[in-house]
């Protein structure tokens, strides 16, 4: 089986959700199967952990469990990323030159240790990493070897900071700011003629913003209404950590009125194409079994055990499914609690579903089960 993996938005709760979805995978030694990764924001930065915990390559099923895991907890839970933001924000404001995400890309490096490039990532599985271009309203992609949208065009073999494409594909309006990418810094070429052609950049800057203004869930390169999962996958997951929109204005004391209008205005549209993506992916799947499950933060995985073919097995409660539903879309230090329920719920989600709705397409994947602490 050739798996693909689709990582939503949704700042650090993401991240962890993500990192407990693949611990399910690692426990039944499916990590080798993964030949895509499509990520947005927190789920670029889970993506990010764990290439750069395990020195720029995927890591084995086994290693991720017994190293990866315990290198992402202690990032996760002693070094506040945000922290570090802000404060370089207001000592180095000349930094801010480059756009704010820039500032959050240096906080990676130094707080995470996401020091490479995109050169140094791995062939396969391949990753791409999405923003939300401003200056044509496309989905924006960094890849190995690529990057850029089809009206801008593309950048080949690109020389960029791993940690500022992850800071442009986390760059939430109103939370950090976009990433500038001066255009003539780059040179810019057209594949026409059966070969990349060299031409003239089309804008003088770009700013790249969060992936999720876009497409929250990341799906965009791997499903495609009429065509199906992406030629090479055979089965595609889509992890949503997206927070449930409430029906209030999120509660700032320093954002102004307008702000925080223009924000919740921003978190409808975004939740509305999210859940339009969702239903869409959802029916494809329920008219082709076998071909993908969709994750849900969210989910009460007591239900969905209970109708299970292997039957019941231990779950969070339904209060801590809220809980962990309702943390804030932020890139702040988590404490050991929160980690280790949001790492649980996305490992029980992804078990619970796969478990039931998966089963005979992931049963028919010769496996061993690795054995792991949970964290």
């Amino acid at each position: 089986m050739k798996i693909a993996l689709a990582f939503s938005g949704g700042g650090v709760r993401a991240t962890v959700f993500h990192l407990g979805v693949l611990a399910r995978l690692a426990r039944h030694d499916l990590l080798s199967n993964v030949k895509i990764i499509s990520s947005v924001s927190g789920g670029s930065l889970a993506a990010g952990l764990v290439f750069a915990s395990a020195g720029y390559r995927w890591p084995s099923s086994e290693e991720y469990l017994h190293d990866i895991v315990p290198k992402c907890l202690s990032l996760l839970t002693k070094r506040n990323v945000q922290h570090t933001y802000v404060l370089k924000s207001l000592l180095l404001p000349w930094r801010l030159a480059s756009g704010r995400a820039s500032v959050l890309g240096d906080a990676l490096e130094s707080k995470w240790g996401i020091t490479g490039s995109l050169a140094d990532l791995p062939i396969a599985p391949n990753w791409i990493i999405n923003a939300t271009c401003y200056q044509t309203g496309k989905n924006w992609r960094f890849q190995r070897d690529l990057m850029g949208d089809y009206q801008t065009k593309y950048i080949t073999d690109p020389d960029f900071r791993l940690s500022h494409a992850l800071a442009a594909s986390a760059a939430v309006p109103g939370l950090i700011g976009p990433l500038m990418i001066r255009s003539r810094q780059h040179q810019w070429s057209e594949f026409r003629e059966d070969d990349w052609q060299t031409i003239a950049p089309k804008y003088k800057r770009l700013h790249l913003w969060d992936g999720g203004v876009y497409d929250n869930l990341g799906v965009e390169s791997l499903f495609k209404p009429g065509d199906g999962l992406r030629e090479g996958t055979d089965f595609l997951i889509v992890c949503d950590a997206s927070r449930p929109l409430s029906n209030e204005t999120r509660q700032s004391r320093w954002r102004p009125g307008y702000l925080k209008a223009s924000m919740r205005l921003v978190d409808v549209a975004t939740d509305q194409v999210r859940s339009l993506r969702a239903r869409m992916l959802m029916e494809y799947f329920k008219q082709n079994p076998g071909t993908g499950a969709y994750l849900r933060l969210g989910l009460s995985t007591q239900k969905v055990y209970s109708r299970s073919p292997v039957g019941g097995k231990p779950a969070l409660t339904d209060s801590e499914v809220r809980l962990v539903s309702q943390l804030e879309t932020t890139l702040r230090r988590l404490t050991d609690h929160e980690f280790s329920l949001l790492f649980r719920h996305g490992f029980e989600v992804a078990d619970a579903t796969l478990s039931t709705y998966g089963h005979e397409a992931i049963g028919r994947v010769p496996r061993k089960q690795v054995l792991f602490k949970a964290a």
